[in-house]
């Protein structure tokens, strides 16, 4: 399999894991199991899964259904809340009057922008039930490619958590230059892949993204796509670019970084979790989530735990077998060990065990 930026066919081989199940982030039936295989493009650097035609054609399947979202939408529960302002705090919409917005779900950002002002908007979904204008918003089911024409031009094309998803992201690049106006931008969220390649991050993996970020590799794809950046922000799950049109397109030649060590990370932290798990008669497992689903696949331990979640829309579901509990329901004098599976809101779940009491051991992996 090629480089899907640069069509290169050199490349090292940074992750090989068993078979997991694809993660969905809706409770229920496990879904088929695939490969957990990860490339890094030695020519761009970039980071890509490998992907067979049966996985690439379960993933379309999955984005023109109902479990098209892998995170809790914007729109659902305290978490999508925290999401959207995270977002809507990064993107700079109150110089512009019309946007496209790439992988749009139900419409929740068409809609805010909506109301604030913007008299064009268009949103591009391929879940979507059918063609529809509702008010200044126009939605369109479709999946975007470089053929992909809308026949007009906007001040602002954005994407939260999508271009991960894309397969063939310099296609949609090519779009977004052919349908921004010249002084216009673009604007786009992805998951901070270079924090979790770095540091070995078991959530780092998950099908559904055949796309893995670093800032180098943003650099270079839009360069590739005629694209020069305006400004890059690193937060712990997420990176935030703004660009904008350049007359150039660039070929990359900045010295790329290579992840060849991130399996012995991961396997660091596969041993830890095998120790906090061992090490405790009573365990309960905050998380539940795609890197929750990594963790059970690849340590292959058996083991009864409790599953709790501080995402609202999944309480009371069943995720890997397990109900999930509110914290707030636990006796804390029950349980000597609490593993924490979200890195990034480590030191916050792990303050609200504390405020309740638990005097046992707290694992971050």
């Amino acid at each position: 399999m090629t480089c899907k930026i640069c069509k290169s066919d050199e490349y090292i081989d940074i992750l090989k894991q068993p078979d997991t199940p694809i993660w969905v982030g809706s409770s229920g039936k496990s879904r088929e199991s695939f490969p957990c295989n990860i490339r890094q493009c030695m020519t761009c650097g970039h980071i890509y899964e490998v992907l067979t035609d049966r996985l690439s054609e379960e993933l379309r399947n999955i984005y023109q259904s109902q479990f098209a979202y892998a995170s809790t939408p914007p729109n659902k529960g305290n978490w999508g809340s925290a999401r959207a302002k995270f977002f809507l705090g990064r993107l700079d919409y109150k110089n512009y009057d019309s946007a496209i917005e790439i992988g749009c779900a139900d419409g929740y950002f068409l809609k805010f922008l909506e109301g604030v002002g913007y008299k064009k908007l268009i949103g591009v979904e391929p879940s979507i039930k059918c063609n529809e204008k509702i008010g200044n918003i126009e939605f369109i089911k479709t999946f975007i490619d470089e053929k992909t024409s809308l026949h007009q031009s906007v001040d602002l094309i954005f994407s939260n958590a999508v271009f991960e998803h894309i397969e063939e992201i310099n296609g949609v690049l090519q779009f977004s230059k052919k349908h921004l106006k010249a002084d216009g931008e673009l604007f786009f969220a992805v998951p901070n892949a270079q924090r979790e390649v770095e540091t070995g991050d078991p959530a780092l993996f998950i099908h559904e993204h055949v796309h893995y970020y670093t800032v180098e590799s943003i650099e270079n794809v839009l360069a590739i796509n005629g694209f020069v950046i305006k400004s890059i922000v690193q937060e712990c799950d997420a990176i935030y670019v703004s660009a904008i049109l350049d007359g150039n397109v660039v070929t990359p030649l900045k010295t790329i970084k290579l992840y060849n060590n991130y399996t012995n990370l991961l396997n660091a932290r596969i041993d830890k979790f095998h120790q906090a798990i061992n090490s405790n008669k009573n365990i309960v497992i905050h998380g539940a989530n795609n890197k929750l689903n990594n963790l059970l696949a690849w340590s292959k331990l058996n083991f009864e735990y409790t599953l709790v979640d501080n995402d609202k829309t999944k309480l009371g579901k069943s995720f890997f077998d397990h109900k999930v509990h509110s914290i707030k329901d636990l006796n804390m004098l029950d349980y000597d060990g609490v593993v924490v599976i979200p890195t990034c809101f480590y030191d916050e779940i792990c303050k609200q065990y504390v405020d309740l009491g638990f005097l046992g051991n707290i694992y971050k992996i």
